[in-house]
C-alpha cells in the first residue's frame, strides 16, 4: 500500500522526538555524574579524620619508629609495656599503666581524658600533673619519662587519608603510609619489567617470523618441528617454561662450563640484575612470545591475497623479493596492532619472574608487604603497570580503527582498478614500497588474537 506523504508545511509527529529523547537521556546522565562527583568530593574533603596519638615506638636493638594510633574503633586506649600504645616505661612495672578514654562528645567531637592506673605512675598534660578535664588539642602527655602528643582529626585531604589509615581493612590494602614508602623502591623495579618486556619482545619478532616461515614451509623437515615447537610452548604454562629454564638449565654441563669460563656473568648487571637472570630471563621470554608471534606472522602473511605475489613475480621479482618487499610491509601493516597486544601481554608476563628472584616490581612489592605486613605495595605496582597498558591498549584501538578504515577503503580501490591490471605489465609503473599492487585485491583480515597464557 503506498504511503503518502505529508503535505508540505505540516510537522510530522515523529520528527525530532529521537533526538529530543537523546538529550534527556544525555542530562539525566551528566545530572547522576555530577551527583556522583559532589558525592565523592564531600566525603574526601568535608569529614574530619579520628583523633590521633603520636608518639615514638621504641623495638628491637633500640630502634626508634615514629607511629601514630588513631582513636577510632575504642571508647578506651591503654599505655604501657603490654597495651595499645606500647612504650618502655622507666618508673612503673605495670603492664598497664595509664588509660586514654573517651568521656562524651561537644558539637559532634569526641572529648578524651588522660588518667593513671596505678598510684605509683603520674601522668602529664602539657608538663603539668593531668587532671579531670578533655584534652585540649596538641597536647603533650608524659608518663614516666615517655612523651606523646594528642592531635585532633584533621580536616580536608589529611583527614580523608587517616581515614583511611584508621579503618582496618583499608589500611592493609590502600595504606596511604606504606604507599608513600613503597612507591621509590617499587619504581626502582619499573626499569627492569620494561627492560624485560622490550628485550624479550624484540628477539621473539625475528623467532616468529623463522617459525611462522618453517610453518608454511612445503616440507615436512621444516613445518613438524616448527609446529611441534609451537605446540608445546603455547600448550604449557609460562610459569612452568620460567622454572624449567632458570632452574633446570644450570644444571647442564655446558652452562657450568659457560660460567667456568666467563666467571663475571655471576655478577650485577645492568639495572642491579645479574647477567645470569638478564640471559635465562630473556630466553624464556622471547622464546614463549616467539611461538605466539609466529602464528600471527603466518595468519598476518595468508591473508594477503595471492594476487600480490602474482603481481609482484609478473614485475619481474623473486619469490625473496616479492615477499621482502611486497608480502612482508603489508602484512606488518595489518599485524601491527596484534603485536601491540602480544607486546602488551609479554610486558605483564614479566611479573612471573619474580617467582625465581629477579628485582622486577612485584618482587619488590612482595619485600615490602613482607616488612609491613600490608599488601599496599602491590597497588603501587599495579599502577605503575597500568601506565603503560592503557595508554599502548589505546594506541592499539587506534590502529586497529585505522585498519579498518584503510582496509575497506582499499578494498573498494581494489576493485576501481581491476579492469586496468595489465598495466602493471608497463616498464613505466611504479608501485610504492609496502603498498598492494593493482589488480590483486586484499585478502580477508583473520590475524589470531590470545586472551592470556
Amino acid at each position: 500500500m503506498a504511503v503518502t506523504p505529508p503535505a508540505p508545511g505540516t510537522i510530522d509527529p515523529g520528527e525530532g522526538s529521537g533526538d529530543v529523547s537523546s538529550r534527556i537521556k544525555r542530562t539525566i546522565n551528566y545530572g547522576l555524574l555530577a551527583v556522583v562527583i559532589v558525592g565523592l568530593l564531600y566525603y574526601v574533603f568535608v569529614p574530619a579524620g579520628p583523633d590521633m596519638i603520636q608518639y615514638t615506638m621504641i623495638g628491637r636493638n633500640d630502634s626508634q619508629t615514629p607511629s601514630t594510633l588513631y582513636l577510632s574503633h575504642k571508647a578506651a586506649f591503654t599505655i604501657g609495656k603490654n597495651a595499645d600504645i606500647s612504650v618502655p616505661l622507666q618508673g612503673s612495672t605495670a603492664l598497664v599503666a595509664a588509660t586514654i578514654s573517651r568521656t562524651g562528645y561537644q558539637n559532634g567531637v569526641a572529648i578524651w581524658s588522660f588518667k593513671s592506673n596505678e598510684p605509683s605512675t603520674t601522668v602529664m598534660v602539657n608538663g603539668a600533673p593531668a587532671v579531670d578535664g578533655p584534652l585540649p588539642d596538641g597536647a603533650v602527655l608524659g608518663i614516666d619519662g615517655v612523651q606523646m602528643t594528642y592531635n585532633t582529626g584533621r580536616t580536608g585531604f589529611t583527614g580523608f587519608l587517616d581515614r583511611l589509615e584508621s579503618d582496618d581493612t583499608a589500611h592493609l590494602f590502600i595504606s596511604p603510609a606504606v604507599i608513600s614508602g613503597a612507591f621509590p623502591i617499587v619504581a626502582a623495579g619499573f626499569p627492569v619489567s620494561v627492560a624485560f618486556g622490550v628485550l624479550g619482545f624484540v628477539f621473539a619478532i625475528p623467532l616468529g617470523l623463522a617459525l611462522s616461515f618453517m610453518k608454511m614451509a612445503k616440507t615436512r623437515w621444516f613445518r613438524w618441528p616448527a609446529t611441534l615447537y609451537v605446540d608445546v610452548v603455547r600448550g604449557t604454562p609460562m610459569f612452568l617454561q620460567i622454572l624449567i629454564v632458570v632452574f633446570a638449565i644450570p644444571l647442564l654441563p655446558a652452562y657450568k662450563d659457560l660460567l667456568t669460563a666467563y666467571p663475571w656473568l655471576n655478577n650485577a648487571g645492568p639495572l642491579g640484575v645479574s647477567y645470569t637472570y638478564w640471559m635465562r630471563g630473556l630466553v624464556v621470554l622471547s622464546f614463549n612470545s616467539a611461538a605466539y608471534m609466529a602464528e600471527i606472522f603466518r595468519a598476518g602473511i595468508q591473508s594477503i591475497n595471492k594476487g600480490q605475489s602474482e603481481a609482484a613475480r609478473s614485475l619481474g621479482m623473486t619469490g625473496v623479493q616479492s615477499m621482502a618487499f611486497v608480502i612482508l610491509p603489508q602484512t606488518v601493516r595489518r599485524i601491527l596492532p596484534t603485536m601491540m597486544s602480544e607486546f602488551i601481554l609479554l610486558f605483564k608476563d614479566t611479573a612471573m619472574l619474580s617467582a625465581v628472584g629477579v628485582a622486577e616490581m612485584v618482587q619488590r612489592a612482595r619485600e615490602v608487604a613482607a616488612s609491613t605486613f600490608n599488601s599496599s605495595s602491590y597497588l603501587v605496582a599495579a599502577v605503575f603497570y597500568l601506565l603503560l597498558t592503557i595508554p599502548l591498549g589505546r594506541f592499539v584501538q587506534s590502529l586497529e580503527n585505522r585498519l579498518a578504515v584503510s582496509e575497506g577503503a582499499g578494498g573498494a580501490a581494489a576493485e576501481d582498478v581491476v579492469p586496468v591490471a595489465l598495466d602493471v605489465l608497463n616498464p613505466g609503473t611504479v608501485v610504492p614500497h609496502g603498498a598492494a599492487l593493482p589488480g590483486a585485491q586484499k585478502g580477508p583480515e583473520t590475524i589470531p588474537t590470545r586472551n592470556g597464557r
